[in-house]
Order: structure tokens, then C-alpha cells, then sequence
């Protein structure tokens, strides 16, 4: 019975297919070129995919190299910005350097600077006239400088009033000029400045204003309120080591 049934349907199936032969041809086309239109059209959108990841990556890898550039640019703006704010000065007795790094965190008053010293040191750290500290020794192709904060800067200086200079020793990190003598009568708001006879500064670079008096047994004591004092230095002018004769060859600035 079943095979009978499986017979007609086989038989059926054929007059049918004879019946709508053509149509079943152009469908099976018609299918197969969608299947092909499809499978080409995956196959477009999967290289899409593809050159999409790599223009992404290239891109990605341009976009790190812009980046870097303007870091670069911008710090050579900052730089620009700051080195407008330094007065030029042009005198074969000063040299201009920039700061390299801090030497010692968290100690902001040690940095290292692009100088390397031919001559003797101590040297003066100058800014637009400012005594702003002392350029201490050489370390290997730069130089390592104590700003005006520091215990260990310290120079001659003169304490200026109406009819003479009074002399004394200014030490950092204290910011008090010591050693001045008893008999000599100096005020608070008193102008004070290098004397240049150390050998350090020329004369007259500002160091800053008198603060307090304190009297001892035999000198008088001065808090000194600087005019240099930033945290954040960044060029200089070396005063460099010039011994004439005994005297110091530097011109007031």
C-alpha cells in the first residue's frame, strides 16, 4: 500500500515537474543568484570590516604620533612663554642656561641646569636682575644650582640707605643677611642687593627688601623679603667668573 502511494507521488512529482519545468528552473536561478548576491555581498562587507580594522589601526597609529607632536609643540610653547618673561641681555659676563630637572624631590630649591662650567664655582643665578641663587658645582655635563630657598646658597650683599652700602652675608632657606655690622643703622623696607666682592655676582643684582631687625653682641641680623622666589624656575642668566686684578669685571645690569 505504502508503495503504491510512494509510486503516485514519484509519478506525480515527474508530470508535474515536466508541467512546470521552466518555472522551476528560472525559481532554482533565481534562488541561485541571491544566494550568490548574498554570499558576495558577506563577503564585501567582511573585507570592509577588514580594511575598516586596518584604516582604525593606522589611523590609531597617527593619532599617537599627532599626540606626541603637539606634547612636543606645547612644551616648546611653555618654554617660549617662559623665556619671554626673561629680559635679553646680551654681556660676554652672562651666560643663559635653562633648568633641566629638580635634583632632589621633594626638595624644589636643588636643580640641575644645561650649564657646564669652564671656571670656578660658586657662579650667580640671575633673573631679569634678581639674585635668584648660586650655581654650585659641576655634575657631569650640566651644573647643580641652589636657589635662594636653600641652606646651603649664601653670598655677599649690601644693604643700600641714603648715604652708604652696608655690607653682609645673605643665607638661604633662612632668607636673613647676617654679619652686618653693629654700628651701621639700617631700616626696615632697606634696598638689598649683590655686592659682587665674592666673585659670585656682579654688583647690584636685587636680592630683595629688609623685613626685621634682630640685634646680637656683636653684628645685626636681617630677615630678608626676596624678590626671587619661585618654585617653578626655568631660564637663568650664569653670571660667569671674571677676576681682573683682584676686582670683579662685571657691569651693573
Amino acid at each position: 500500500m505504502n508503495k503504491r502511494y510512494l509510486i503516485l507521488f514519484l509519478l506525480g512529482f515527474i508530470f508535474l515537474f515536466f508541467i512546470f519545468r521552466n518555472e522551476l528552473i528560472d525559481l532554482f536561478n533565481f534562488i541561485k543568484l541571491n544566494v550568490i548576491e548574498i554570499q558576495t555581498s558577506i563577503s564585501n562587507e567582511i573585507n570592509s570590516i577588514k580594511n575598516q580594522s586596518i584604516k582604525i589601526k593606522s589611523l590609531t597609529k597617527e593619532n599617537l604620533k599627532l599626540r606626541e607632536k603637539i606634547a612636543y609643540l606645547n612644551s616648546l610653547l611653555y618654554n617660549c612663554k617662559d623665556l619671554n618673561k626673561l629680559k635679553y641681555i646680551k654681556d660676554s659676563n652672562l651666560i643663559l642656561t635653562k633648568t633641566i630637572s629638580y635634583a632632589k624631590l621633594p626638595d624644589f630649591s636643588e636643580i640641575y641646569i644645561d650649564y657646564n662650567p669652564k671656571g670656578k664655582l660658586p657662579q650667580g643665578l640671575v633673573y631679569n636682575n634678581l639674585a635668584a641663587g648660586i650655581v654650585a658645582k659641576k655634575v657631569g655635563d650640566y651644573s647643580l644650582a641652589y636657589l635662594n630657598s636653600n641652606k646651603n646658597t649664601s653670598y655677599t650683599v649690601y644693604i643700600l640707605d641714603k648715604n652708604s652700602s652696608i655690607p653682609g652675608i645673605f643665607y638661604g632657606k633662612i632668607d636673613t643677611i647676617k654679619y652686618i655690622p653693629k654700628f651701621k643703622t639700617i631700616k626696615k623696607g632697606d634696598l638689598v642687593i649683590t655686592s659682587g666682592l665674592d666673585g659670585i655676582f656682579y654688583k647690584g643684582a636685587k636680592v630683595g627688601i629688609i623685613e626685621n631687625i634682630k640685634q646680637t653682641n656683636l653684628y645685626q641680623e636681617a630677615k630678608v623679603k626676596l624678590f626671587y622666589n619661585n618654585l617653578e624656575p626655568s631660564y637663568f642668566y650664569v653670571v660667569k667668573r671674571k677676576i681682573k686684578g683682584g676686582e670683579n669685571g662685571f657691569n651693573k645690569h
